[in-house]
């Protein structure tokens, strides 16, 4: 079993300079807001941090990359199972919201301050990011009424005609 941590903060600007890495199995149990959403903490999670400086833009990121398995109860059948987690982001570091703001769209901008980023927040954010919004398991993916898509144009009079509110509008108080 994984007994790994992250340290509690890393200056983010200088860990991509140097092009430092992190690299460990956790335990589930170490992620307390990630527990919050899933079953039960068993499991561990794989964790790869890289520090990278583009050169041509001089931007520094974190690439990140998350693997492992977590226990989330299916939204089917309220049976847990377990989820193949597999999750890739970068993240770039910023002092300021507006500098946020300008980050490139191929990624997370990430707050941090004087005392650098947590690190910890960072990833767990992003694997909270990374659960499925219904879980859903076996045969339950595959039910018709779980499909997702768009809903039909309806014309005003299409819509007067099926809504079964249409008739209060008559009513006067």
């Amino acid at each position: 079993m994984a007994t790994r941590s992250f340290p509690e903060r890393i200056e983010p600007f200088k860990f991509a300079e140097l092009g430092k890495l992190i690299d460990g199995i956790f335990a589930t149990a170490y992620f307390d807001r990630l527990c919050q959403e899933l079953y039960s903490d068993k499991g561990e999670i794989a964790c790869k941090i890289n520090g990278l400086k583009n050169h041509e833009t001089g931007l520094k990121m974190l690439q990140l990359e998350v693997s492992g398995q977590v226990e989330l109860v299916c939204q089917g059948c309220t049976e847990p199972f377990m989820h193949q987690l597999e999750h890739a982001a970068i993240l770039y570091p910023c002092y300021t919201e507006e500098q946020m703001k300008q980050m490139p769209d191929d990624g997370e901008p990430v707050l941090a301050d004087e005392n650098g980023l947590d690190i910890k927040s960072a990833v767990e954010d992003e694997l909270i990011l990374s659960l499925p919004l219904i879980p859903l398991y076996g045969e339950c993916e595959e039910l018709a009424a779980y499909e997702v898509g768009e809903l039909p144009e309806l014309t005003d009079e299409e819509a007067e005609k099926e809504n079964p509110f249409a008739a209060l509008k008559d009513f006067k108080i």
